[in-house]
């Protein structure tokens, strides 16, 4: 069944909802792959946008902040890990490594539900940018890909809650995460 069409003066803060366009142009009902939270409505203690002097009703203008891209969501039963969690627990990994004086910084990463084992885990593949005057070794290279799942595994848990509690409760395998050689992303995008 079709979820309920609402304006956009209908939607209440608090919600998500699944950005739908129709235009004159010929679009009907055009799904756009975005997910917005409404976060608050307009009103006349805001400076976002120049609002009449005069005591006019203010229009219902909701604020809006995206969520995340229909399609980025890494849900194998209910634990709902956005592209900010992944990429939350890629930074703070990486903050790690430089306090090890690891030059590296995450130049892009792609991630799937691996559904086919039991019990599910979730694959990411990353690929590093390495400091251009200071070069990792050999060593420092096997220390990221021997440390690297368990400690975005950590991360993870901390980003985001339901994720910690479906791997607790053994429902999810740990991450597994695979180095890329440096322009794998530029040369399959």
């Amino acid at each position: 069944a079709q979820p309920k069409t609402l304006l956009i003066s209908e939607i209440e803060p608090g919600h998500r909802y699944e950005l739908v366009c129709t235009t004159e142009a010929g679009l009907a009902r055009y799904r756009m792959g975005d997910m917005i939270n409404c976060t608050r409505f307009l009103c006349r203690a805001d400076d976002l946008v120049p609002l009449p002097a005069e005591p006019v009703d203010i229009p219902r203008i909701p604020l809006i902040s995206l969520a995340y891209r229909v399609g980025s969501l890494l849900d194998a039963f209910g634990e709902k890990t956005n592209e900010q969690h992944v990429m939350s627990a890629l930074q703070a990994v990486v903050r790690q490594w430089k306090q090890y004086e690891i030059p590296v910084d995450i130049c892009d990463f792609t991630s799937y539900p691996k559904l086919d084992v039991f019990p599910a885990k979730y694959v990411i593949f990353l690929e590093l940018i390495e400091d251009e005057e200071r070069k990792i070794d050999a060593q420092q290279l096997q220390f990221l890909q021997n440390t690297l799942s368990s400690e975005v595994e950590q991360q993870l848990c901390k980003a985001n809650e339901y994720y910690k509690d479906y791997r607790s409760a053994s429902k999810l395998d740990p991450i597994a995460c695979i180095l890329v050689r440096k322009g794998t992303f530029s040369t399959f995008m």
